[in-house]
């Protein structure tokens, strides 16, 4: 999809949210039902499916079954188990305040935050295909080592001080293959590395 259509596809939705939200509330879920804030809701849902088919732009968690249900991009549900969930000696899981961050790239479960690559890598067989035939391309690079050391910190994307969530997650994805200047400069200073350090992760 050209950028001027993308664009385009932004505006329109972004006009329609209101009536959108109580639709697609509706179709995918109410309570519990937890989704992306509206921008970044609006953001995924008009990317290329390519893209969007590794996002996560809502679920809900039952307790009970110890399940979590994660919509994504495509609207496809997935059946996750809480159990994979662990623990860190950093945060533990609540699963009461399950949230969605980062343009559908995080999952989080109050201060606990898990990347939906992982998840999906846990998951689902295609995904796992799809990584591996492109896996040095996921693993290495600028947005790679980013992604990498800002969960390792447990910074989420938005705790970057002049720097907007969205340039992060497009940092992380690979759709702007490395900052320079007074950008890279703040990312390694709140990462608490040197500029050159980055991409060592």
């Amino acid at each position: 999809m050209d950028d001027e259509l993308l664009e385009t596809s932004r505006e329109r939705l972004s006009e329609e949210t209101p009536s959108l939200r109580v639709l697609f509330d509706r179709v995918v879920g109410e309570e519990p039902f937890v989704r992306l804030p509206d921008e970044e809701l609006i953001d995924v849902l008009a990317a290329p499916t390519a893209e969007k088919r590794d996002l996560v732009i809502g679920g809900s968690v039952d307790e009970k079954s110890g399940t979590a249900v994660l919509v994504r991009g495509t609207l496809d549900a997935l059946l996750v188990p809480l159990s994979m969930f662990a623990a860190t000696p950093r945060s533990k899981p609540d699963s009461s305040r399950l949230s969605f961050r980062d343009y559908g790239n995080t999952i989080a479960f109050g201060e606990y935050e898990a990347a939906v690559d992982a998840v999906l890598w846990e998951v689902d067989a295609d995904f796992r295909k799809r990584a591996k035939a492109g896996e040095r391309n996921v693993a290495q690079g600028f947005g790679a080592s980013l992604r990498r050391l800002r969960l390792q910190r447990g910074l989420s994307q938005s705790d970057f001080p002049g720097i907007t969530r969205r340039t992060i997650s497009r940092l992380e994805n690979g759709e702007v293959a490395k900052p320079h200047g007074a950008t890279l400069d703040a990312i390694a200073d709140r990462l608490g590395v040197g500029p050159e350090m980055i991409e060592t992760y």
